[in-house]
């Protein structure tokens, strides 16, 4: 939360008007930043209702699960938001058919329950756009079969059997990939109104020359290091490093990684909060 409120304080500008004057370096890191204010908020009011409900002696399952390391659009579903995605596989994938009938039927069942996933959002142009957004890609990475390795987990993925260069390229060009398909569609819940996110699209193209703004840029990186590092451990490429000979040095490294973070986010919280304000998934 501490990030998250640092945070959506350099993403406000990336509102109408104020983000047409700024350049193209400075709106794609402002739209870097709020990939990782939505995560560390969402994931971070989550965390804080399994700690509530573990208290009183309830278990929920966990909500995230590191999903901006995904290596395809299939497996950041399986990963983010778990408690809407099981629940739209569940109770509207499945009993349309899921991917029983037959290819065409498949591509347009996704392409339904992401559109109907947007609108859960609520009734605006943006959050159905941003649905058929996610459905198209869905459809699209199974039409062209990559979505099918990434089914399986590190260790047993063919990748896996290639070396280790190889496999840290092929592993950091899908995340990346994944990752800006999906930033770029967060557009649509910073800027709600359709014409607004496509006048950022635009502007990004047409203020290449502005300057960066460096004042926005560096702070917007920094408070978004924490998100990055609590990813890098369960990075496909880290996994496939750790052998089981290794598991105990893993596990030492692992333990002390841990009281490290959670010394600095204690700190955070006493000395930098950031302001308070609402959680973003509140709205919906």
């Amino acid at each position: 939360m501490v990030i998250a409120d640092n945070l959506k304080d350099y993403t406000f500008w990336v509102s109408f008007p104020y983000y047409q004057g700024f350049g193209t370096l400075t709106n794609l890191t402002l739209l870097f930043g709020y990939s990782m204010q939505i995560f560390a908020d969402f994931a971070g009011y989550s965390l804080i209702a399994i700690g509530f409900a573990a208290a009183l002696g309830y278990t929920i399952p966990d909500n995230f699960n590191f999903p901006y390391i995904s290596r395809s659009l299939s497996e950041f579903w399986r990963r983010w938001h778990i408690s809407l995605s099981t629940w739209l596989r569940d109770y509207l994938y499945f009993p349309l058919g899921g991917n029983r009938k037959g290819k065409i039927r498949t591509y347009f069942n996704l392409m339904a329950v992401m559109t109907l996933g947007g609108l859960w959002h609520g009734a605006a142009w943006s959050y159905a756009v941003w649905g058929i957004y996610h459905g198209f890609g869905l459809a699209v990475e199974r039409f062209l079969g990559f979505d099918k390795s990434k089914h399986q987990s590190p260790e047993t993925s063919p990748v896996a059997t290639k070396p280790i260069w190889q496999q840290f390229v092929f592993d950091s060009l899908s995340v990346l990939g994944i990752f800006a398909f999906v930033s770029l569609g967060w557009l649509l819940f910073k800027l709600p109104k359709f014409e607004e996110a496509v006048d950022f699209v635009v502007t990004l193209a047409r203020n290449y020359q502005v300057r960066p703004g460096w004042s926005y840029i560096i702070p917007t990186l920094i408070f978004s290091i924490p998100v990055v590092i609590y990813h890098i451990p369960h990075f496909p490429t880290w996994q496939n490093l750790v052998q089981p000979k290794a598991a105990k040095n893993g596990q030492q490294f692992w333990n002390i990684y841990q009281d490290v973070a959670l010394g600095i986010m204690l700190a955070a919280i006493f000395l930098n909060s950031g302001s308070s304000k609402q959680f973003i998934y509140f709205q919906f």
